[in-house]
């Protein structure tokens, strides 16, 4: 009978100490898990304000109000050239040249390098188009002067990243929408 009741005692005891030391590991893991939950939340606030601070202050306000101005006299400008260009045909010199630069200058503070890159790029490429040129599409084909201006309005879309800041207004608008999540 000593035999079973020390048996019955170690058992126990192994019981208790494995408890124990179970109870010490969720401590800890709940413990880790709280800490890194806490974290979480904190880099996602970081995150979300920095977001909300970057989309609506007034700096952010000034330099999208300032680049759609830019891009509507620039648009502007362009559709008259293109006017000029598909009506007169080609030119030496290509029609709105001196307007382009005009209007560059202005927004010059608001306009990128990489921005300023691409116009040069897409003001040499306005010279082609007109009634004596030929406008070719990927498979070389000739394409309309009504087919023309709409490869330069797309081409003038990407230059000035209207999809972007359009996906970005979406963004703005769906995330305004959302309830805050509840942190606890």
């Amino acid at each position: 009978m000593g035999g079973a009741l020390a048996g019955s005692v170690a058992a126990g005891l192994l019981k208790y100490f494995g408890d124990w030391s179970l109870l010490g590991v969720t401590a800890k893991y709940s413990k880790e898990s709280a800490i890194l939950a806490h974290e979480r939340s904190v880099l996602l606030a970081e995150r979300q304000n920095a977001f909300s601070i970057g989309a609506t202050s007034h700096m952010a306000t000034v330099a999208f109000d300032k680049h759609i101005g830019f891009c509507e006299e620039y648009v502007e400008a362009m559709s008259i050239a293109l006017y000029t260009l598909i009506e007169g045909g080609t030119k030496e010199k290509p029609p709105g040249a001196r307007e382009f630069f005009r209007i560059r200058q202005k927004w010059a503070l608001w306009l990128t390098d990489e921005i300023e890159v691409k116009l040069d790029r897409f003001e040499r490429d306005i010279a082609k188009i007109g009634a004596d040129a030929q406008v070719l599409d990927a498979n070389g084909t000739p394409v309309s002067n009504e087919l023309s201006i709409k490869r330069v309005i797309a081409d003038l879309r990407e230059v000035l990243a209207t999809e972007e800041l359009t996906a970005l207004r979406n963004e703005l608008v769906l995330r305004s929408l959302k309830q805050p999540p509840h942190v606890v």
